[in-house]
């Protein structure tokens, strides 16, 4: 102990001496991808090979497929690649698209029959748009809840739409309260499908104020969205009762209903008011909008969703997509596989549910609009994907080589990209990569929603992602809880641009966050900032890097990672992770934290750079023994001395000298580590910084994607 208190003394006063000594020049470690140095993707040219077929709004089925007699459907050129491969033709085939809008009712479906080796895309220049959407051109002018509105007639029996766009926006129905939140006033045992459950208890039925509800007139038709810690449940109302305030729902919840869950009524019609809502009175067929500035009924375009999906490919290999735009699809409840807990069908509350309680965590039971499975060697190129309801783009069991390449995602119902598998040892989907994409507003409609979510799957790439705006994780690897056999390794994870992400919703979220043994995954070189919680009395975890339970072996490393909610690090449980030269700045409760302190080392801190602004460097990570440090710089912008411990105040506080005791802080620097300009957030490093004597080592890096979206 007193080699470290000396060492400690030492370390100190050569801080004392550089805390105010001028930055000398920098040394330009960082360069970020700046828009100028963004490129269009290059969309190549267009050369006809022999095989090739072409596709336009204007074709016909009937055709051969030529450039002047084009086919008119994805279906029409299957049917005409099927018969290539009847007849033993074995080339490599382009179904050239033209420039227009191609309408789905349906999901277009591959399978082992068809036709292998072959590139559906646009031709070079034109905009070729699959529409899960029909335009509403017929309306009149009306009146609702005493506002003047526009309506249309539409067939709601066959076509109950939950989505309504603007050309390509979705747009919003109403909503009660018109601003905040209400909360659930008491939830109670006997309205649990599982009361005596450790873990949740999956409530059907809560108890709301009695001035937060109503009578509604379409009371089947109301959904409440209910937000507990992680997870976002859209539950639709089986009754309100307005003298004892007992809300009963046709959903029970994912996890449990606690006194004090913030939530929301969704497809109120009594709260119809603002421009650019609507509402769907189901039985009497009557699509209500009220219009924006400038919007008649005889200008007014809107479209009204057919199909929640576009394509299913299944046993089939070599296909690519290049150049398409994906939007305007539709969603519906999810009829959860409960599969975490067994069905109770003796329970009377089980009567009234039209849908079984679906997975808490990240949307995982939500299917996909382009979902493959049991395929090798599918890819989409510069493909755009907006206002998808559901998930846009699903890798299932046993796929494995595929590519999503410099495609945008943008407002997307639950996650961006999602590669999953059902468990096992090897893992059968691999190999699969996600790079230079934008993903943009994800989790619209289920909002725990993930950028990129992997589950049992290795071998995989997700790099040079810009991810940001989305209410939950960004970049999520690994489905183990805990210490058993992980199939999911061997993932890199590298100069992702995440930002924006959480905004103050949910809670228990990362920029990038993960699970499982992971010895040869690696986190390097991402950027990720303004990663936000739930700040209410219940809300916690807006983390920028997250190793969650049983997390292992991971390398984590060249990453820069500030103003987070909580901390910019955070390991739940896990084993001997390496955490090195990175920066973590100006978390808003400190920069580093473990929660669990086991028998076993938890993770190795070396030569990174930890800054805080009157917070902590280790938040209630002080016990002896739960993790190792080694030659990193700290630096308190504010207070100048550096604390670990609950808070920055006195008597939650511990000073350097107690933390050395415990075994912390080894050959440390406490010094500024000269910054540029650490406020405005440029990193860049001075040539004299001391973080340099620590063994940190500067890094460039290229976050985000190289191409510009439209």
């Amino acid at each position: 102990m007193f080699d470290r208190i000396i060492a400690f003394f030492t370390s100190l006063i050569t801080s004392l001496v550089l805390l105010f000594s001028p930055a000398a020049g920098n040394n330009g470690i960082f360069n970020d991808t700046e828009e100028g140095t963004k490129t269009v993707f290059d969309e190549g040219e267009f050369i006809v090979s022999e095989y090739d077929l072409f596709i336009s709004p204007d074709g016909d089925d009937k055709n051969q497929g030529s450039e002047a007699e084009p086919l008119k459907t994805l279906e029409g050129a299957k049917n005409i690649l099927r018969t290539y491969k009847s007849k033993g033709i074995d080339e490599t085939v382009t179904v050239w698209i033209n420039g227009g809008t191609y309408y789905f009712d349906s999901a277009v479906k591959f399978d082992e029959n068809d036709y292998s080796d072959v590139l559906f895309r646009n031709i070079p220049g034109e905009e070729v748009v699959f529409s899960g959407s029909y335009d509403i051109t017929e309306w009149k002018n009306g009146t609702i809840n005493g506002i003047s509105c526009l309506v249309a007639k539409v067939d709601s029996e066959n076509n109950y739409f939950r989505t309504l766009f603007k050309g390509e926006k979705r747009l919003s129905n109403s909503i009660w309260p018109k601003e905040g939140v209400f909360t659930v006033k008491n939830s109670e045992l006997s309205d649990a499908l599982f009361p005596d459950s450790d873990y949740f208890k999956l409530h059907a039925a809560f108890y709301a104020n009695k001035s937060e509800i109503m009578d509604f007139s379409d009371v089947k038709d109301v959904n409440v969205r209910i937000m507990h810690k992680w997870c976002d449940d859209i539950l639709p109302l089986l009754s309100a009762d307005t003298a004892n305030g007992r809300v009963v729902l046709r959903k029970a919840a994912a996890m449990s209903i606690d006194d004090g869950d913030n939530y929301i009524y969704e497809n109120v019609k009594e709260a119809l008011s603002l421009p650019g809502e609507w509402y769907l009175d189901r039985e009497e067929g009557t699509l209500y909008y009220i219009p924006e500035e400038g919007e008649t009924a005889e200008n007014l375009v809107l479209s009204v969703p057919v199909t929640d999906a576009f394509l299913e490919m299944n046993g089939i290999s070599d296909i690519s997509f290049q150049g398409i735009k994906f939007i305007n699809t539709d969603w519906d409840f999810v009829n959860g596989t409960l599969n975490l807990w067994p069905v109770d069908k003796t329970n009377p509350l089980y009567s009234t549910l039209d849908y079984l309680p679906t997975h808490p965590q990240a949307a995982y039971e939500v299917p996909a609009a382009i979902t493959v499975e049991n395929a090798n060697n599918i890819n989409f190129t510069d493909c755009i994907f907006r206002s998808i309801s559901n998930t846009a783009l699903m890798f299932k069991g046993n796929v494995t080589d595929c590519e999503v390449y410099a495609c945008l995602f943008d407002e997307i119902g639950a996650n961006a990209v999602f590669i999953n598998a059902p468990y096992a040892i090897p893992a059968v989907t691999k190999g699969i990569s996600v790079t230079n994409c934008e993903i943009n507003e994800y989790g619209r409609i289920y909002n725990h929603s993930i950028g990129v979510l992997l589950c049992h799957a290795s071998d995989c790439i997700i790099a040079n992602n810009e991810i940001h705006d989305g209410w939950y994780t960004a970049v999520s690897v690994g489905w183990i809880w805990g210490y058993a056999e992980n199939p999911t390794d061997n993932i890199l994870i590298k100069e992702n641009l995440i930002y924006n992400i959480g905004n103050g919703w949910l809670s228990d979220m990362g920029g990038i966050y993960t699970l499982g043994i992971q010895p040869n995954s690696v986190i390097s070189g991402n950027v990720i900032y303004n990663v936000g919680c739930y700040e209410g009395a219940a809300g916690y975890g807006g983390w920028g890097i997250y190793l969650d339970e049983g997390t292992s072996e991971m390398l984590v490393e060249n990453n820069l990672v500030y103003d987070c909610n909580s901390q910019c690090f955070h390991q739940h449980y896990g084993r001997d992770n390496v955490v090195r030269n990175n920066i973590f700045a100006f978390g808003g409760n400190g920069a580093f934290r473990i929660t669990r302190n086991e028998e076993h080392n938890s993770l190795f801190l070396e030569n990174n750079i930890l800054v805080t602004d009157d917070a902590v460097m280790y938040w209630e990570t002080c016990d002896k023994d739960w993790f190792i440090d080694n030659n990193n710089l700290y630096f308190d912008y504010s207070r100048k001395l550096v604390y670990s411990g609950e808070s920055t105040k006195y008597g939650h506080r511990l000073g350097i000298p107690c933390m050395v005791e415990r075994g912390y802080y080894n050959n440390a620097v406490f010094a500024n580590p000269l910054f540029k300009d650490a406020f405005n957030r440029d990193f860049t490093l001075a040539e004299n910084s001391p973080v340099l004597d620590t063994g940190f080592v500067p890094f460039d890096y290229n976050a985000g994607t190289n191409f510009i979206f439209e």
